[in-house]
């Protein structure tokens, strides 16, 4: 083993626990990586405590040149070797086929900065190693990721096209990912595109929403240099409901409660009968009832869909009107028979006369008896009724 550097531990911060753990860290690699020996990128370390001292050495054998004091055309060669190596590195870490590993390599080839990187030039060619792997400055304004910027690691923008479930685009959704230990929120723009600036090519991005603090509709993606990504979007609406009576006439005023996601809504009919729960998820399941005397009534379920009427069927008690007894018939007006007597100017009776009664609007004709009386029956009493009479004694 020829021994690259020796090197104080300060002003760095080990991202894998302490530096007395690195030796195990290194040998963990190894045997991952038995066959390739893609490991040989990565100085083996050695933590002296008495001296918190770090002590790099690798397997290559040649002269070793630190990266500074290279000349500008070996600096491109150990950059060249440096992309090379890592990639090789990467693609032997995904056979794996687990996201954990290669996010561990990526760890690994953090280095505090480009004093880390030493060329081997040896008789069987160039390689190029690195010492103080997994650690990061500690220093406060040092970046981290340096070396993943220096061999030019492919970085690409992902676009989305964001849609709903029958795939008709979806504007103004807000999805939330998380890359790179960081989280980023986007809102999906009016062509229902959302994009994500210089993602590291071959990472895991997992995307999601969120409601009432908790993740929901998680997906995940492998960012690729040409790719096309379709995220789903959860579909929420603003539920419409409309109140109406058993004759199917709107009504204003009627409150209902609404049981829908582990919540519970009381809304109120407007003028035109309508309530509107905001934001259900289509396919949801909404339940609607009224409480009378503390006990629930009049139970309606649903299931929300687009564009689709929701009513809230009601019986209204009518008020019965009863009509009022029709007044008793009127009472027929009692009637009398009138009788009528002719008589001559010495009083005489005279019998046979022609009467000639008007009443009522009618005229009648009756002729006297040997009295001289006639009769007009069923006359009403103050009534008017005129009489002429013609007629004479015989001899």
């Amino acid at each position: 083993m020829a021994v690259v550097e020796r090197k104080k531990v300060e002003n760095v911060r080990y991202l894998f626990g302490s530096p007395s753990t690195s030796k195990s860290r290194y040998n963990q690699i190894k045997r991952t990586f038995p066959e390739g020996k893609e490991y040989l990128i990565f100085a083996e370390p050695v933590y002296v405590e008495e001296t918190n001292t770090l002590i790099w050495s690798t397997e290559h054998t040649g002269s070793i040149i630190n990266f500074q004091k290279l000349s500008p055309t070996d600096q491109s060669i150990a950059k060249r070797l440096l992309t090379s190596s890592i990639q090789t590195l990467l693609n032997a870490a995904k056979k794996y086929e687990t996201d954990e590993l290669t996010e561990f390599i990526y760890n690994c080839i953090e280095i505090p900065s480009m004093d880390n990187v030493f060329l081997v030039r040896g008789s069987s060619g160039d390689n190029v190693v690195l010492s103080e792997w997994g650690f990061v400055s500690d220093t406060p304004g040092m970046e981290k990721g340096l070396l993943a910027k220096i061999i030019n690691i492919k970085r690409v923008d992902m676009i989305f096209d964001v849609v709903y479930e029958d795939k008709e685009p979806a504007k103004n959704e807000k999805f939330f990912f998380d890359f790179e230990e960081q989280t980023q929120t986007h809102i999906s723009d009016a062509d229902a595109k959302i994009k994500l600036l210089e993602v590291r090519v071959d990472d895991k991005v997992i995307a999601y929403q969120m409601e009432k603090e908790q993740i929901i509709n998680e997906q995940s993606f492998i960012c690729y240099e040409s790719g096309r990504y379709t995220l789903t979007a959860i579909r929420k609406i603003d539920m419409v409901f409309i109140v109406k009576n058993q004759d199917d006439q709107i009504v204003p005023n009627i409150s209902f409660n609404f049981d829908y996601n582990g919540e519970t809504t009381t809304l109120t009919s407007d003028a035109n009968g309508k309530m509107t729960l905001p934001q259900v998820k289509v396919g949801g399941e909404v339940a609607a009832y009224q409480i009378k005397e503390e006990q629930k009534t009049n139970d309606h379920h649903f299931i929300c869909e687009k564009d689709k009427e929701n009513i809230l069927r009601i019986v209204v008690e009518k008020e019965v009107v009863v009509a009022p007894p029709p007044p008793p018939p009127e009472k027929e007006p009692e009637k009398f028979d009138m009788r009528f007597k002719v008589i001559d100017h010495k009083g005489r009776e005279v019998p046979n006369a022609k009467v000639t009664i008007t009443y009522d609007g009618k005229t009648y004709e009756k002729f006297t008896d040997e009295q001289g009386f006639t009769i007009l029956e069923n006359v009403t009493p103050q009534s008017v009724v005129k009489v002429k009479a013609i007629g004479k004694i015989k001899k």
